[in-house]
């Protein structure tokens, strides 16, 4: 499915609803550390527990109304058709406290990308966001390297994704700054993109 950038913007807006700062300021980390302490306020504790139900997410970290088994089955095939793809075991890892669900990792020596000069073979990395079914792909470049992603890479990437349904978002939507209204998670950094709201860490 072919989008415009206006359909782009309207479908990132749409996902990226309001969210209420945390009471008291509290991130995840910081209500860890008061649980541990004893200090965190009834109500605060009843609120985070509601939140964390099964099938509840906060709006941040996962939709509101987000199904953890589908969308885990789905992530799960897209594992196995990348091992098909490259004909190895792609690795796939679930971040905490992450707008991202899961990446998987090709390794390098199935992959035919290369740095531009020094040709060092690359590992390529899928991303996978808890929201809307966008996805995101590249290469894992050293410092000081250019990556260049082989045409044969991209194709069985793509190919993976989009035979399961997912949004491959593209990349110059995904690196403009983030201007949505959760700007407050990411304090007064001016340096968060659409990257960062969808597929890192809150």
């Amino acid at each position: 499915m072919t989008m415009s950038d206006a359909d782009w913007w309207s479908l990132l807006r749409e996902l990226d609803e309001p969210v209420p700062r945390v009471e008291h300021g509290l991130s995840p980390e910081s209500i860890l550390r008061a649980m541990v302490d004893g200090t965190v306020p009834q109500s605060v504790l009843t609120a985070w527990n509601e939140r964390a139900e099964s099938g509840a997410g906060d709006g941040l970290e996962m939709p509101r109304q987000f199904d953890l088994a589908a969308t885990q089955g789905r992530f799960d095939r897209l594992a196995e058709r990348l091992s098909e793809a490259f004909g190895c075991q792609c690795v796939a890892v679930r971040p905490q406290d992450s707008a991202c669900f899961g990446s998987i990792e090709i390794p390098a020596e199935a992959s035919r990308s290369r740095t531009k000069r020094t040709r060092i073979p690359l590992s390529l990395g899928v991303s996978v966001s808890n929201f809307g079914g966008l996805a995101t792909y590249g290469a894992s470049t050293p410092w000081g390297h250019k990556s260049h992603l082989h045409p044969d890479d991209r194709a069985r990437v793509e190919e993976a994704l989009i035979g399961l349904g997912y949004l491959l978002v593209p990349e110059h939507i995904l690196a403009a700054p983030y201007d949505g209204p959760n700007g407050w998670v990411f304090g007064p950094t001016d340096d968060a993109t659409w990257s960062t709201r969808f597929f890192d860490y809150l």
